[in-house]
Parts: C-alpha cells; structure tokens; sequence
C-alpha cells in the first residue's frame, strides 16, 4: 500500500526537471524498504506544499498583502478580453507615492515599509469590492477597474488622492509625521483606444508623467 501510495503521489506532482534524477534514484530504495516508501510520500507531499506556497506568494505582494504586478496583470489581461467581448469600458490607474524615496532616506525602510502599508490600506478602503489593487513597482501602486469609464475611474482616483492626503502616521523617532501625497494616472480602453493592456498600462503612465510635471498630488488622465 506504502508502494502504491508513493508511486501515486509522484504521478500527482508537477516535478521540476531537475529532481526527476534524485527520485529516479530513490524509487529502487522505496520498491524495496517500507520506510523508504513512507519517505517519499512524506517528501512528495512536502513537495506539493511547497510548490503550492510558492505560487500563492508569487500572485501576493508580500509586504502590502495586496496582488502582485503579476496577478494584476493576470486579471486585467482577462478583463481586457471581456470588454472588448462586450463592448464596455475598463480602466486601470497607476499611483505613485510622492516622496517615499526621501521618507527612505531620511527615516529609514522600516518607516518607508509603514508608509506603504498605509497607503495600501487607504487604497483599498476607497475601491470596490471587484476592483483590483496591486503592487506595481518600488513606490508605485495599479488598480484595475472593470467595467469603469473615464468619469468614475477619475471620481476613484480622486478619492484616492484624497484618501491617502489625510493620513496621518506617525513613526519611531519623529516628532512631525511626514506628509502623505500620492499622484494618479487614469486611462480607460473603450472603442478601441488600446490594442492591449501593455498598451493601457503605457497610457496611464503618460498620464502619471504628466501630472507629476504639472506639480504632483494629482489626478492626470
């Protein structure tokens, strides 16, 4: 039963390709001892969490909790493809957080690591429970926007903004909480203004860029 047992659960895991020589090579041991069978079911099941774990981290970011650009990309490559079915609107913004890299310097990552748990929190507390926040970058945050036009994406982002603005957190050490300011890139794909999400995605950057020259803790579309 042992035998049969380590023989199925080796047929059920995705291997690497590397590892088939070194269970090639325990297989003889486990035909032959009991123990060696109970070994390498233990081990394969070992294998299988692992594998799993590792998966489930690479879609999490894993300071913030929310999706990684990664999963993000996932989903809104999936909604690209439903609005354009459908003939409906998607938007998708891009945040970044003004001044991180001083809050960095200044303060220290740990600090900088508070600020950017407390931006995610207020993000995700102004979206909607089928919106999609994600770690974009170093400071920068998306959000996916299914079935959203240019007019409410820009009303979300602007409560973004305007979220993250009236935070107030202090940190170790400092006596003055650094102000929080984020700026927001909007572009929304409808009657065929992207051919893709790569392509939405730049849109929404050049909007970013453009608020950021026009002097920052501001929505550009």
């Amino acid at each position: 039963a042992l035998i049969a047992a380590a023989v199925l659960a080796l047929a059920r895991v995705p291997v690497d390709a590397w590892a088939w020589p070194l269970l090639g090579a325990a297989l003889p041991a486990t035909l032959a001892a009991p123990s060696a069978a109970r070994l390498l079911v233990r081990l394969l099941h070992e294998l299988e969490e692992a594998r799993g774990e590792a998966e489930r981290l690479a879609l999490i970011d894993p300071l913030t909790g929310v999706a990684s650009r990664r999963q993000f990309f996932q989903f809104a490559e999936a909604e690209f493809a439903r609005s354009r079915r459908a003939q409906v609107p998607m938007s998708v913004l891009v945040i970044d957080l003004d001044g991180l890299r001083h809050i960095n310097d200044a303060h220290g990552h740990a600090a900088g690591d508070q600020v950017l748990l407390a931006v995610a929190g207020a993000c995700r507390g102004d979206l909607r429970d089928y919106d999609t926040l994600a770690r974009h970058g170093g400071d920068s945050f998306a959000v996916l926007l299914p079935h959203t036009g240019s007019d409410t994406a820009v009303t979300i982002a602007e409560r973004v903004r305007t979220a993250v603005a009236g935070l107030v957190l202090p940190l170790a050490g400092v006596a003055e909480p650094p102000a929080l300011r984020v700026t927001v890139g909007v572009a929304t794909a409808v009657a065929g203004n992207a051919d893709s999400v790569d392509d939405l995605m730049e849109q929404a950057e050049q909007a970013l860029s453009r608020a950021q020259q026009a002097g920052r803790n501001r929505v550009g579309t």
